[in-house]
């Protein structure tokens, strides 16, 4: 890939705003939600060949950036393709007429304001940095309201994404916005006419899209109609026996395992036993109801579906923390205070351990669907709140069954094994089990979060380790406070290292030979080499390669960063390295401008910003 310059009037992308005010009930519709609020809208609008790369592209890719004084800049999620220069890699595109939606809460002041556009736009042989200011204009008195003339983005708008809504979500989301076709489309874009988006098939097909509706409409034909909800009856029924039917779905494997600790959770004489089989039943059955009547409040006031806490992925880590966290008092590492699931363990809150356990039991299963749940949840969810509670408890009541008929006849327990050393093998197996679990979790979790994961899952089991040790009620109380705190303090530390959002930070150049070649001598450069196996270079990432100290030496000296990176074999990065004297990594080395190119400045090893400075200032020194 070769990157060249163009003037304003050669650039490869041209840009058109549109406005419109927002109704409150469709500010609310946003994400995040808004009041009434004015839209403008920016169009990006390629030459045909030419594509940008999205706002969230993926590693090594320059994204598209728009910025404009009190907007909240909301982008559509890019299209994943392979990147036409290294088809290895996949990256998310905008690819023809592209609208970025900027909300103002008030109309913007002063009224004539700007946007800035800061974006890459390629075509199969070269690309184009494109850095420029969009004039908005001034948003019309009579801006039309959606709701009076609703125009064809309108639905982008409710998909698009702002920063803050992305921050803990996967950035390597699957692309639901349509492509737009640059031909007709674009010319009466151009001519301010409206278009109808072409959805562009895997085939190379095209079909006209839904046009302006909200919503889709088709009229589905079931192929079993005899298992379809119609009405409360059928809901009620078919509710009990998904329920029941969901104990035994594999999916539920962690909820299996917790049920075993249920049943074996009494011990004593037989009397005793049966008090505590009947009690330890009836709470956990409580649960599993509180549960679901949680759920048909959530559904029904907040619109969510079944499963859809688990698209959340702060929902997800927490129940990974969880689960690991009850994984590891399987182990013995350190005891829960009030979720203990040690099947031979006394319990300082027996009723609360096995109330919590219910809800644990069902949150796990939630992911899960099973037969007849499908149309039940179907049916139920467009109803209304006191139908769909009913129909939700009805389903908690299948899954909690078993348990109401142990708890109405506990003598089952008399069938149960006595306690013995073989239950702290089963605490074992239940701890391998749990420590599944929380590795599927690990894994339906966005890629990017995947690392900063363990690392906050190993603080975890280190301060677990320091609590089961020192932290036991042998000790005295202000030692395990200060045990406590000091513990959930760390994990707490490691999560805000891990998951923090990162600082607008500074573009790097990827290291590419006939760009590198072309730039030597033109321009100071600051080349840095790392990899992700490198702990060192990650460290100097965090300490030294900040943002503010690179946008600093942007600013001071006028260099252009460019990182090589060495994750995978590339033969030509490493001759580059092997030509600066080194076999090793980190390394940074700055190139200066003219005649002198040929005489870098290398620091190896651990360097620090001063150190940085000076080896710019020595290159760039005449």
């Amino acid at each position: 890939m070769s990157f060249q310059t163009a003037s304003a009037a050669e650039l490869p992308y041209e840009f058109r705003v549109e406005w419109m005010r927002l109704t409150d009930q469709e500010g609310k519709a946003l994400t995040p939600p808004v009041d009434a609020a004015t839209v403008a809208v920016l169009w990006l609008l390629p030459k045909e060949g030419y594509h940008t790369y999205a706002h969230d592209p993926g590693d090594g890719a320059m994204p598209t950036r728009i910025e404009a004084p009190g907007a909240d800049v909301r982008y559509l999620p890019g299209v994943p393709q392979a990147d036409v220069f290294e088809p290895d890699m996949t990256v998310r595109v905008y690819d023809g007429p592209t609208p970025v939606f900027l909300v103002f809460a008030q109309d913007p002041t002063p009224a004539n304001v700007e946007a800035s556009v800061s974006m890459l736009a390629c075509s199969s042989q070269n690309c184009f940095p494109v850095t420029t200011t969009v004039p908005l204009g001034v948003p019309p008195e009579s801006a039309p309201a959606s709701s009076t003339e609703r125009p064809v983005w309108l639905n982008d708008l409710f998909r698009a994404r702002s920063d803050e809504a992305g921050a803990m979500t996967t950035p390597t989301e699957k692309a639901s916005s349509v492509a737009f076709s640059s031909g007709a489309a674009k010319e009466n874009l151009n001519a301010g006419q409206p278009f109808a988006p072409i959805a562009t098939m895997s085939d190379g097909e095209s079909l006209i899209s839904v046009g302006t509706d909200d919503s889709w409409n088709f009229d589905p034909r079931p192929l079993q109609a005899s298992l379809e909800v119609q009405g409360l009856g059928k809901a009620l029924l078919f509710g009990l026996l998904a329920g029941l039917i969901l104990n035994v779905m594999p999916c539920v494997l962690p909820v299996l395992t917790l049920k075993i600790s249920t049943l074996l959770a009494a011990e004593g004489e037989e009397k005793e036993r049966k008090r505590a089989f009947r009690e330890h039943n009836i709470l956990f059955s409580a649960g599993i109801l509180t549960w679901f009547a949680a759920l048909a409040l959530l559904f029904g006031l907040a619109g969510m579906a079944w499963g859809q806490l688990f698209q959340n992925s702060a929902v997800v880590f927490v129940m990974l923390l969880l689960v690991f966290a009850l994984g590891l008092s399987m182990f013995d590492v350190f005891h829960l205070p009030v979720l203990d699931l040690r099947v031979g363990g006394s319990h300082a809150n027996p009723r609360l351990n096995a109330y919590s356990t219910g809800l644990l039991a069902t949150l796990l299963a939630t992911p899960c669907s099973g037969p007849l749940l499908g149309g039940v949840l179907g049916w139920s969810l467009m109803q209304s709140l006191p139908v769909l509670m009913t129909v939700f408890l009805a389903t908690g009541l299948g899954m909690a069954l078993p348990y109401l008929l142990m708890a109405w006849k506990p003598s089952l327990a008399n069938a149960l094994p006595r306690p013995g050393n073989w239950m702290l093998t089963f605490e074992r197996v239940l701890g391998f089990f749990l420590m599944g679990t929380a590795l599927y979790l690990l894994s339906i979790l966005p890629a990017s979060m995947q690392v900063p994961a363990l690392a906050v899952l190993l603080v975890a089991a280190a301060a677990a380790w320091v609590w089961g040790r020192w932290g036991s009620l042998r000790g005295t109380l202000l030692r395990r406070l200060l045990i406590g705190a000091g513990g959930l303090a760390a994990v707490g530390f490691s999560m805000y290292l891990s998951f923090a959002p990162a600082a607008p930070g500074v573009t790097w150049q990827p290291f590419r030979p006939d760009t590198f070649r072309s730039m030597l001598g033109k321009k100071p450069l600051l080349v840095e080499f790392t990899a992700d196996w490198c702990p060192t270079c990650k460290v100097l990432e965090r300490t030294t390669l900040t943002a503010d100290n690179l946008k600093s030496l942007v600013e001071r000296y006028d260099v252009t960063l460019v990182r090589v990176d060495l994750t995978r074999n590339d033969a030509q990065a490493q001759a580059l390295l092997r030509a600066l004297d080194s076999a090793s990594i980190p390394l940074l080395a700055v190139f200066p401008e003219g005649d002198a190119w040929g005489k870098p400045v290398v620091l190896r090893d651990i360097y620090t910003a001063g150190q940085m400075e000076e080896a710019v200032r020595q290159a760039l020194r005449p």
